[in-house]
This record gives C-alpha cells, structure tokens and sequence, in this order.
C-alpha cells in the first residue's frame, strides 16, 4: 500500500511570495486588487494553517490508533499464554486429584501395601505450589505508562481490567489451598513411623551401607493408627486439589473470552 505524503510550504514562504504581489501592487496604484489580494491573502493562509493543523491531527491519531492496535495484539499473546498455562494447571491438578481418591481407597483396603500409599500421598501433593502465574507483561505497561485510556473500546478495557483484579482474589484462594496441603504433607511427628523411607525421594537416597532399613521398621505405626492418620490427610487433599480445579476451570471460558476479543482487535486494521 503506497504512503501518501503532504509536502506543506512553509508559511514565511507563502508571506514573501505574497508581499511581493503586494508591493507590485501598490507600486501599480491599484488600491482595489490590492484590498481584494491582501483578503486573499489572508484566507489563504488561514486555510493552510488549517489545513496543517488538520494534518498533524490526522497524524497523531494514526499513531495513537497503531499504539491501540499494538497494545492489543500484546494483550491478546499475554492472555494466549494464560489459556496454556491454565490448561497445563488443571491437567495437573486432575492428576493430583486422583492420586489423593486413589490413596483413600488404598487406605480403606484390608491389606495395605504401605510403599504404593506412600507413593500416592507424594503425588497428592505433587507440583501443587507450582500455581498459575498471569502473563501480565502488557497490562503492567499500559498502568505504567498511563496508556490505559488508549484502549478506546470502553468494554474491552473493562474486561481487562476485571480479569487482572479477579486473578488476585483467586490467586489468594489456590494458595492458601495449595500451601496447606504441602504444610499437611511436612507436619509430622515422627517421619519413620508414617514411613517416608518407603518414598521413592527418601528410599533412593538412603545410603543402605550406613543405615539399618530394618532398624527403621521398628518404627511402623500400627495399621489402625497409620490409616488414621493418613486419611485425615488424604481427604484434605481431595478437598484442596477440588479447590484449586474449581478455580482454574471456572476461569478457563473468561480467559478464552478475552483472547478472542482481542483477538479481533488486533486484526482490525480499521481506524
């Protein structure tokens, strides 16, 4: 698409040319042309500085469009990323969240195969602190910079703005979820006896030429005392894992919503 450019003469330019169009004038003793010529004159340079002033206008806006268009487009890679993560999030947290049903049936089972629960109270909790982090690389620059009234579509500024804010509340909500869980997981009494040896994290790193395994097992709760315990845990982190699903699924169509949006505004090439 070729560019157009306006080359604007210059005003002191125009006052010279015209002076001497005068002076002829005078000089002529043509006092009516001369009146009627200087009116001219005047109109004509009003006109041009209008007509500048009307093209430095039309410039600014154009640049203040192509800023909108750029903010947009940024905006909508930021919330693209958000859906990716978002859906990663919540694959992981659909595998914690069976891991956490599989460890209370295995702790409701006759017979407990203590190295599998273990293996399942791990992955109950696996990855659970690693929660959502917005892209918000584009939104920060728009506060910072004071371009947020740039946005001239009232609605999708609106949408922006509510997105940001809602994260926060909900952000405190999965942590406070998440941070539970791994306090649960950590706060023991005695490690031996609810059997963390028998994790693979622990197992793999205990040097078997310095440590007695058997000396170990003398520390096993009894069966009763070991699935009390463990199903008090096991049914917090059904709860906390449902917490955290329930967030990131309940956000998951906003966010797909506002990428679309913004989507078609970065499209849009229209002023």
């Amino acid at each position: 698409m070729s560019a157009w450019k306006i080359k604007i003469v210059p005003i002191d330019i125009m006052i010279s040319f015209f002076r001497k169009i005068r002076q002829k004038l005078l000089q002529q003793n043509r006092i009516t042309r001369y009146l009627a010529y200087a009116l001219g004159e005047i109109i004509l340079v009003v006109l041009g500085i209008l007509i500048a002033l009307q093209i430095n206008t039309w410039n600014e806006f154009r640049k203040s469009k192509t800023l909108e268009n750029d903010y947009y487009c940024k905006l909508m890679e930021d919330v693209s990323l958000d859906i990716l993560q978002i859906q990663n999030l919540i694959e992981q947290t659909q595998i914690r969240l069976q891991a956490s049903n599989d460890l209370l049936s295995l702790l409701q089972k006759d017979s407990l195969d203590r190295p599998l629960i273990m293996e399942k109270n791990l992955e109950s909790i696996s990855l659970i602190t690693y929660t959502y982090r917005p892209s918000m690389a584009a939104y920060e620059d728009l506060k910072s910079s004071g371009n947020l009234n740039i946005l001239r579509d009232n609605d999708i500024k609106t949408m922006i703005v509510d997105y940001y804010s809602m994260i926060d509340g909900m952000l405190d909500v999965i942590n406070t979820n998440a941070d539970g869980a791994v306090q649960l997981f950590y706060k023991k009494d005695n490690y031996a006896a609810i059997q963390w040896q028998d994790m693979d994290f622990v197992k793999n790193n205990l040097d078997t030429s310095k440590v007695d395994l058997k000396k170990l097992e003398s520390f096993h709760l009894t069966d009763r005392e070991f699935v009390e315990k463990l199903t008090s845990d096991a049914v917090y982190y059904v709860g906390a894992n449902s917490r955290i699903l329930f967030l990131y699924e309940s956000i998951l169509p906003d966010i797909i919503q506002a990428k679309n949006e913004l989507e078609k505004k970065c499209n849009s090439k229209s002023p």
